[in-house]
């Protein structure tokens, strides 16, 4: 098994509230410390032009593809054809990540020994990042989503002094292995429809693991709730055929190809989001000693703005 790592940015930024200190700089030093304590093969796939500093430490770590104005769906597509298409074995494992993420440095050793090593956990994806069972990224004010129907909480199974368990969903951040990413191919296309500028992420990873990820409730309620603009309800009409036949995708899937999905308890990375930030690790510490590394291996310049 060889780990492949296919690290997507773009040169801009979202006006997401972003924590105290972030920055694409960081995010990208965090990716690179916890990577060299493994044998990783790195593309870099960019949506335009990134900065020059970023675009520096990027030659220096990997392969470089440019897109041009791909947006949010073409380059997670774009990424997802790159390693599907490539000649990678069946066996590998590839980690997507975004470039907004934060990286504890036993990130990547820790997804390594749960694929492939003594302690090896039974599944066919992998989570850095994700609410668990006893830890939530989610706001305080956002209620957690429900397990779908007929949902089997799995775990925790222990690889290398941690824990790992089932979880319904992550982000487009996500580690599969090749064999299952291209038999799973036409479900994560499926769930970029009809959407331009986002991407049902959630939909995806509990319907490649066979469940349904949505209940009748779900799909019905929006098209007749009190209050909805005609505009809301037109769109939603819209999209429910989309959704329907996400569920029968789902349903439908044979034992073969139901997935399992673990997640490492604490997560190993998080998503720089102010109300999304992963408990359980001191970020902000791992922001400093990842800079502080960086600084080390003479990777950033005295100009460098963290």
């Amino acid at each position: 098994m060889a780990l492949r790592v296919v690290y997507r940015s773009w040169g801009g930024e979202n006006e997401k509230d972003r924590p105290e200190g972030y920055s694409k700089l960081t995010c990208l030093v965090s990716f690179l410390r916890a990577a060299q304590a493994v044998e990783a093969d790195v593309v870099f796939l960019n949506d335009g032009p990134v900065a020059p500093e970023l675009r520096r430490l990027m030659d220096g770590a990997g392969r470089v593809v440019e897109l041009s104005g791909a947006g949010m769906r073409g380059s997670y597509w774009g990424a997802i054809s790159l390693a599907v298409d490539s000649d990678w074995s069946d066996d590998d494992v590839v980690w997507f990540s975004e470039d907004d993420y934060l990286y504890h440095p036993e990130a990547f050793t820790a997804l390594v020994a749960a694929a492939d090593g003594p302690e090896a956990v039974p599944a066919q994806y992998f989570g850095l990042y994700g609410s668990t069972p006893d830890r939530t990224v989610h706001g305080p004010d956002e209620p957690p989503s429900e397990p779908p129907p007929g949902w089997v909480q799995l775990g925790p199974y222990r690889s290398e002094g941690r824990d790992w368990v089932r979880i319904q969903s992550t982000t487009s951040s996500l580690g599969v292995r090749l064999r299952a990413l291209r038999e799973d191919k036409g479900i994560f296309r499926l769930c970029m429809l009809p959407h331009k500028n986002m991407l049902r992420d959630h939909d995806t990873c509990v319907a490649v693991q066979g469940f349904s990820p949505y209940r009748p409730y779900d799909l019905l309620h929006p098209l007749y709730e009190r209050g909805r603009s005609l505009k809301m309800r037109v769109r939603d009409a819209l999209i429910l055929p989309f959704l329907l036949v996400t569920v029968a995708r789902a349903l439908s899937r044979r034992p073969s190809r139901r997935r399992t999905f673990l997640a490492v308890e604490p997560n190993l990375a998080t998503h720089m989001e102010q109300m999304r930030i992963a408990t359980g690790t001191d970020w902000e510490r791992v922001s400093a000693e990842s800079l502080a590394w960086g600084a080390q291996q003479g990777l950033l310049s005295d100009g460098a703005k963290a």
